[in-house]
């Protein structure tokens, strides 16, 4: 009961227009965190910044990955081929922001390397994830 009550009041406060910030990746919509690492650095234009978290994509498996950072700038996370620009607009309050999801195709067989680099601004890096979908209960 208590569970639903709480999802009753986050469900109005976003109806309201009313803004839920966190530091920790969102475990919404059945993606769960596989992956994290500690980046704490400041992203470069000339150059992309890597976070450890080198993975091997299950075939049909849909991933995303997360940064949580904070400045005023715009950030590019790749992998390449599924580029997300991410937009930082306060330089102390630290939010999370995630890639498009991809969904491995059959014949995958590289690893994955998660990297951003800066288009604008300033923006800093804290924490990095990656996070696997499932259609099954999502692990706390």
């Amino acid at each position: 009961m208590r569970t639903r009550l709480l999802g009753a009041a986050a469900a109005a406060a976003l109806t309201a227009g009313v803004g839920i910030a966190s530091a920790a990746p969102a475990q919404a919509a059945g993606f769960y965190t596989i992956k994290s690492a500690t980046v704490g650095k400041y992203l470069s234009t000339s150059s992309f910044t890597h976070f450890g978290l080198d993975f091997k994509p299950q075939p049909g498996v849909t991933y995303r990955y997360c940064v949580v950072g904070r400045g005023t700038g715009t950030a590019n996370l790749q992998p390449t081929a599924f580029a997300t620009t991410a937009t930082f607009s306060n330089s102390s309050l630290l939010v999370t922001r995630c890639t498009k999801s991809w969904r491995t195709p059959s014949n995958y067989g590289s690893w994955m390397g998660p990297a951003a680099n800066k288009l604008s601004g300033s923006v800093y890096i804290s924490r990095a994830y990656v996070q696997r979908y499932t259609t099954s209960s999502v692990p706390v």
